[in-house]
């Protein structure tokens, strides 16, 4: 039986999804946004999918309502979803599960620990998921729909999916930042961004390989002051203030015997 699906949201998560549960074989019936546009948008890149800009239209014997929205939405769309059928899941890695009481029988959440862009090309079945549910029931059949996604499946409860949400924040949304940083260094001598690419792609495989404490190297680890200042001299208030954070950090952190 050809599994009905849902997708409550329009945004980056949701486009991704919504594609890969398509391509895995299933129904995607509807899919709801606020905006009848957006709605009308991702509809329009699936297979049949019927846009609504209403919660009142949603059908209630689909097998699973994904809601793909931000954080701070799940609850209230929860709230005035109507009760239904199948299981109700969000794909949040902040917001508990129980932000989904009382909108259907079996409620789930399905995270995936990735970073989403509507036009950026994602490798699903590289993306760990991580699933929890409201019964045993309901974890086994939202552990086979991430499946459908990717083979990297585990569990992790509302307060370790928060620790999982932290580590993504740090790892990506941070490190993003900081590339942004680099990328308006490089421009005003004008260099391309791409220059640092080799550099970045080795950096991580080595934290993968050795571990990133163990892969640290730079100034503050020489406990190099002279380089340090000269750098936050070159840099405008706001980035060298956080290039001496940082530095400062990374000295504390491995009990280095200088000061910046």
């Amino acid at each position: 039986m050809t599994l009905k699906i849902v997708i409550i949201g329009s945004g980056n998560v949701a486009t991704h999804l919504a594609a890969g549960f398509e391509k895995a074989g299933c129904d995607i019936v509807q899919v709801y946004s606020r905006s009848a546009s957006h709605a009308s948008r991702l509809a329009g890149a699936l297979s049949g999918a019927e846009p609504i800009d209403s919660l009142d239209d949603l059908i209630v014997d689909a097998d699973l309502y994904l809601i793909a929205v931000a954080d701070a939405a799940v609850a209230d769309i929860a709230a005035h979803m109507p009760r239904v059928n199948g299981i109700v899941a969000h794909t949040s890695g902040s917001v508990p599960l129980d932000a989904l009481d009382g909108v259907a029988e079996r409620t789930a959440v399905l995270y995936p620990l990735q970073t989403f862009t509507r036009e950026a090309q994602v490798v699903l079945d590289e993306v760990p998921f991580f699933t929890e549910a409201s019964d045993e029931d309901a974890l086994r059949c939202i552990d086979d729909y991430a499946h459908l996604l990717s083979p990297r499946v585990y569990h992790a409860d509302s307060r370790r999916r928060k620790t999982l949400h932290i580590a993504g924040v740090l790892s990506c949304n941070f490190v993003n930042y900081l590339w942004d940083c680099t990328a308006q260094v490089l421009a005003a001598d004008g260099y391309d961004f791409s220059v640092v690419e080799p550099l970045i792609r080795a950096t991580l495989d080595k934290a993968v390989a050795l571990g990133p404490r163990a892969s640290q190297t730079g100034p503050a680890m020489r406990c190099d002051a002279a380089v340090m200042q000269s750098h936050m001299q070159l840099l405008d208030s706001p980035t060298a203030a956080l290039y001496r954070d940082l530095s400062n950090a990374i000295i504390k952190t491995h009990k280095l015997d200088c000061k910046l």
